[in-house]
C-alpha cells in the first residue's frame, strides 16, 4: 500500500493483441491509449480536481490560460458571440481581442460587477465568461442570476475559478464549466504550470476531451503528482493564507497611505455580500489602492521590498506584490487615469515581518514617516 499514488511516466502504451491496438481510440475517455492523452497519474488528479470543484469530470491541461482558451475554441465558431467580464484575466482578454476576433467570433465585454447579462444576450451568444473575484480589482459577479439568464437564452457559462478553487461549489450556482489555474493554491509551491477544465456533464466532458486531445495538449505525470501532493494540504493552507490576509487587510485599511483595501472576504468590503453567497472562505490574495497611485509612487514602494517579492503569480508560501494599470486594460469599467492598483499575495512568513516590510514600503510611496509596527 502507498499513501500517495505512484507516478506513471509513459508515451507508449502497450496492447495485448491486434484487435485491442486497432480499437485503442475507444480508450480516450476512460482508458489509456497514449501517454499524451492520459496516464493513471493524470487520471487520478482529474478525479480529485472534479471532486474538489463539485463537477462531473475534469481535464488537466498545461496552464490555467490553456484551460480557458481550449474551452472557447472547442465550443465557439465563426459568427458566434461571447460575453466576457471586463475584469477577466489579462491573458484571456488578449486571446479574445486578438485570436477570437481574427476567427470571426464576436466578443463583448460587460461590467465587472454585473448582476445581469440580459441586455447583452443575442441569438448567437454561445458563451458567457465570468471571473470572480476579478483580476486585480476583485469584483464578484452575481453568478447564479447570470447563469439563469444565459441558460434561458441557450448560452453556456464558463467561470475562471482560480481564486475560488477549494472554497467554492460553482456548479451549484449554474456554472457549466470551471477553469482553474492549478499553478496557484492547488500546487501550492509556485514551481509548476497547469490548469484544469471541470465540467457538469459527460457530454461536455467528451466534447472537450476530444478537442484537447486533438490539439495535442497534455501534462507531465511528474507535475500531476506534485499537484496531487499539494492538494493534501489545500484546506489547511487556504485557511492560514486567508487568516493572515484578513488580518493584514484590516491593518492596511487604516494605514495613512492606503485609500482602499479590496478583499471580498473582509466584512465591510463592497463585494462581501456576494462573497458570502458564492464562497466558503477566502485566501491570501487581495488588492490595495493608494492615495498616490502614480507609477512613481509604485516604484518607490516596490523597489525597496525585502520580505515581499515582486511577482505576478500567487498561491505559494511566498508573499508577493504586483502592480497593474486597470485604466489601460478595461473596455467598460471606469478606472481613474494614472491610478495603479497593487495586488498582494500574503504568504506564510511571519506576520510581523510582513507588516514591517509593507509599512516601510508604503511610507516610501507616500513620503511619510514609517510607523512603529509590532
Amino acid at each position: 500500500m502507498q499513501l500517495n499514488p505512484p507516478v506513471h511516466r509513459a508515451s507508449t502504451v502497450l496492447f495485448k493483441d491486434t484487435d485491442a491496438f486497432l480499437a485503442r481510440g475507444s480508450q480516450l475517455y476512460d482508458g489509456f491509449m497514449y501517454g499524451l492523452y492520459g496516464t493513471p497519474t493524470t487520471r487520478e488528479l482529474e478525479t480529485r480536481i472534479a471532486a474538489i470543484e463539485g463537477g462531473h469530470r475534469a481535464i488537466v491541461v498545461p496552464s490555467g490560460l490553456a484551460a480557458i482558451t481550449h474551452v472557447i475554441l472547442a465550443l465557439c465558431k465563426p459568427g458566434d458571440h461571447i460575453i466576457i467580464t471586463d475584469s477577466a484575466y489579462g491573458g484571456s482578454r488578449a486571446f479574445a481581442t486578438s485570436a477570437l476576433v481574427r476567427l470571426g467570433i464576436d466578443v463583448e465585454y460587460i461590467p465587472s460587477d454585473a448582476g445581469s447579462v440580459q441586455a447583452y444576450l443575442k441569438p448567437q451568444t454561445r458563451l458567457v465568461l465570468l471571473e470572480s473575484p476579478g483580476y486585480y480589482t476583485m469584483e464578484i459577479q452575481d453568478i447564479a442570476a447570470i447563469a439563469a439568464e444565459a441558460h434561458a437564452a441557450g448560452a453556456l457559462v464558463l467561470l475562471d475559478n482560480s481564486w475560488g478553487f477549494g472554497a467554492s461549489s460553482m456548479f451549484e450556482h449554474g456554472v457549466d464549466i470551471c477553469c482553474t489555474a492549478l499553478s496557484k493554491y492547488a500546487a501550492g509551491a509556485g514551481d509548476l504550470c497547469m490548469g484544469s477544465i471541470t465540467v457538469a456533464t459527460e457530454d461536455m466532458y467528451r466534447t472537450l476531451k476530444a478537442f484537447v486531445a486533438g490539439l495535442g495538449a497534455g501534462v507531465s505525470s511528474d507535475d500531476a503528482y506534485l499537484v496531487m501532493r499539494g492538494l493534501l494540504t489545500l484546506d489547511t493552507r487556504l485557511r492560514d493564507h486567508a487568516a493572515r490576509a484578513l488580518g493584514l487587510s484590516q491593518w492596511l485599511s487604516s494605514h495613512p497611505a492606503v485609500k482602499e483595501v479590496i478583499n471580498p472576504a473582509r466584512p465591510g468590503d463592497r463585494w462581501h455580500a456576494r462573497f458570502q453567497k458564492y464562497f466558503r472562505g477566502g485566501n491570501g490574495l487581495f488588492s490595495v489602492v493608494l492615495h498616490d497611485g502614480s507609477l512613481d509612487a509604485i516604484r518607490r514602494m516596490l523597489d525597496g521590498l525585502e520580505v515581499f517579492k515582486i511577482g505576478a503569480s500567487w498561491g505559494s508560501p511566498h508573499s508577493l506584490l504586483a502592480a497593474a494599470y486597470p485604466h489601460g486594460e478595461r473596455s467598460v469599467d471606469r478606472w481613474p487615469k494614472d491610478q495603479y492598483i497593487l495586488r498582494l499575495h500574503i504568504g506564510l512568513e511571519k506576520v510581523a515581518a510582513l507588516k514591517c516590510d509593507l509599512d516601510r514600503a508604503l511610507s516610501r510611496a507616500a513620503g511619510i514617516a514609517a510607523l512603529r509596527v509590532r
